[in-house]
């Protein structure tokens, strides 16, 4: 069985994605990567002027009127909805795109255009900004006119010829004119164009001439200079067309729309075909509830999947289609996921994954798509240290092989102005500024340790011999807990990482001198004299080691330097301490930590205050290690901002 080819424009042999939609849809079905993991932030978009006129079914619009809902016209002359619609953007990059037949639109830099590179000889998915470029290094870009309008179809017709027998000329080798003052040419323009013709507007002092052939439907917009003018006020929309293309200008120029699940349901269903996957193999589009799943992509998905593929009608209760093939295409809400065992699955997408129960993915959408060795793709806006996190960092580097994520801040897009991101900056407190426009995972239980990342922070650095060693250290039994660095200048490195289970001073003591001491005079003794160590300050009276000894004074007699508080400083002032160490305010960086500190790496990440207070949560034992660094950066900090340690810290 092979589906039969969509009647679409010729173009749409390559989807209509953006780059970096490109990149996520490039990776898939290919190699070993099956899942595919998309953290993104959020407000992308690509924006035409908000002046841009539209034509609709209702009547001419504009881009700063449509909303959701709004009914537009598709390249194909079907009528297609408004799916999405931005807020208004300042402060955008924008140019006029000029077309040799009088027409032009201005656009942002990041505006997507399905061109036909004349250089070339292809059908290309090219940004304002590319074409500019392109034209300026000497080439040519074409863009193929609409087809004619279905609504409304005779009545244009009978009005153009009523206007061409009142205003209009005829000569053989040149077709139709018909010259006016203005008005009467934007109206001829846009029935021309309305009836699949391209016509050609000129403007001659007091006269505005339009003119067309009727052998020339079909035909196309040829680009002739792309200027830099001052910046906007634009927006961009999402339509439902199949092809992701909706008109624009009295010239009913084709431009672009994207939507990346679509598509990928689309390539599923193709490839169930091609590689005769079993019809009991389900492709599914999944959302935290159903009523979301279809609220967002039932219309796009009827529009997406072209019509030949599928047999019969679509089943609007279940939001469902069948195709020629046998395969199903199916919406399903993630909320009640023990109620969807029962099919195999050859394609899950997942979208606003971070707010669907990962209870759904172990229990049910993984093992089913065993039968047939599916794929998945998940993509959403981070939410926290929580699954979606667990899957992106699995497609990271030394992860499953089997997974690729990828990550993609607001800024990334191009598309929201600068000032609109500082704005948002000053109204936002930092973990929803990163969490929502830099697609951090940050925990909003409050992450102690907010200013570590693996980003900025993780970075290796092996032990150098010949530099004095530093230990921050934990006096609890159950672990021991130490973490081993190094300085260098300003900054400082975690090398190490000891967690003994069920041990005492002694015992960590012990362990230190073995990884790091030093061969000294004393047969079988090894001297610690290099390694100064910054305890917990209860160690000053607590006594883990029989004898009566403190903590403290055990470290002394194993000939260990001591730098020890008086007394405990403030848990804020500690936490605050380490935040600056790992990132300041102005971004730089003084502490960073090796990547073989995995436990290390989780608590700084996993740490969180407890609900209400402004004490760390010990229960799930991520405070040890994050207290032994704090231990060793606060005292350090002191050390090096005081002329004199004495009136601090006991040596």
């Amino acid at each position: 069985m092979i589906l039969p080819a969509p009647r679409t424009n010729c173009l749409d042999a390559r989807p209509a994605l953006t780059p970096a939609q490109w990149s996520i849809y490039g990776a898939g079905w290919e190699g070993s990567v099956r899942f595919r993991v998309a953290v993104c932030g959020r407000r992308f978009g690509k924006a035409l002027a908000l002046d841009t006129r539209l034509p609709s079914p209702d009547g001419w619009t504009t881009m700063g009127r449509v909303q959701e809902g709004t009914r537009l016209f598709d390249e194909a002359g079907r009528v297609c909805t408004v799916t999405f619609a931005t807020e208004i953007m300042l402060g955008r990059p924008c140019n006029t795109v000029s077309f040799e037949n009088g027409a032009a639109v201005v656009a942002d830099d990041g505006h997507l255009w399905q061109v036909h590179d004349e250089t070339a000889g292809r059908p290309r998915l090219l940004t304002t900004l590319e074409l500019r470029s392109g034209l300026a290094g000497g080439q040519s870009y074409r863009i193929a006119g609409c087809r004619p309008l279905a609504d409304g179809l005779d009545r244009r017709r009978r009005l153009l010829r009523r206007l061409c027998r009142r205003y209009g000329r005829w000569q053989r080798d040149r077709g139709w004119s018909i010259d006016s003052t203005g008005w009467l040419a934007g109206i001829v323009q846009s029935l021309c164009a309305a009836l699949g013709l391209v016509p050609r507007r000129s403007v001659s002092p007091g006269r505005v001439t339009v003119s067309w052939r009727a052998d020339r439907a079909h035909r196309w917009h040829r680009i002739s200079a792309i200027t830099v003018v001052p910046s906007r006020a634009v927006r961009c929309i999402q339509v439902d067309s199949p092809s992701r293309l909706f008109l624009c200008s009295e010239a009913l120029i084709p431009t672009h729309n994207t939507f990346l699940m679509a598509e990928e349901l689309r390539r599923a269903a193709r490839l169930a075909v091609r590689r005769n996957v079993g019809v009991e193999n389900e492709i599914w589009y999944g959302a935290p509830t159903f009523l979301q799943a279809k609220r967002v992509m039932w219309g796009r998905v009827k529009r997406a999947i072209p019509r030949s593929w599928i047999a019969g009608r679509p089943n609007e209760t279940t939001c469902s289609l069948r195709l020629l093939s046998g395969h199903v295409i199916r919406l399903v809400g993630l909320d009640a996921s023990e109620n969807l065992r029962g099919s195999g699955l050859w394609f899950f997408g997942g979208d606003e994954w971070a707010d669907c129960r990962p209870s759904a993915w172990r229990e049910v959408i993984r093992p089913m798509l065993s039968t047939a060795r599916g794929h998945a793709l998940f993509i959403g806006t981070p939410k926290g240290f929580d699954h979606f996190r667990d899957a992106y960092l699995l497609g990271q580097p030394g992860g499953d092989p089997s997974y690729r994520s990828f990550l993609f801040t607001t800024a990334d897009g191009g598309n929201v102005p600068p000032e609109e991101l500082e704005a948002a900056r000053r109204e936002l407190d930092l973990r929803t500024w990163q969490q929502e426009y830099c697609a951090s995972f940050e925990t909003y239980a409050g992450r102690v340790v907010y200013a570590f990342s693996r980003a900025g922070n993780v970075k290796r650095s092996g032990y150098d011999p010949n530099r004095p060693l530093h230990v921050g250290m934990d006096f609890n039994v159950n672990p021991m807990s130490a973490t081993i660095w190094q300085e260098q200048g300003e900054t400082t490195r975690q090398i190490d990482e000891i967690v003994l289970p069920t041990s005492n001073t002694d015992e960590m003591a012990g362990e230190i001198a073995r990884r790091y001491g030093r061969d000294g005079f004393e047969p079988g003794r090894r001297e610690v004299g290099h390694i100064t160590v910054y305890p917990d300050p209860a160690g000053a009276q607590r006594r883990s080691s029989a004898g009566g000894r403190t903590d403290i004074g055990i470290l002394r007699e194993k000939g260990f330097a001591v730098c020890a508080s008086r007394s405990h400083p403030p848990v804020r002032d500690r936490m605050n301490v380490m935040n600056r160490q790992f990132r300041s305010a102005d971004g730089q960086v003084l502490a960073t930590v090796d990547p073989r500190c995995v436990r290390s790496i989780e608590a700084y990440e996993r740490l969180v205050f407890r609900e209400g207070t402004g004490e760390p949560d010990k229960t799930q034992g991520f405070d040890h290690l994050v207290d032994a660094s704090g231990y060793y950066l606060f005292g350090r900090q002191n050390r090096m901002s005081s002329a004199s340690t004495s009136s601090f810290m006991e040596r």
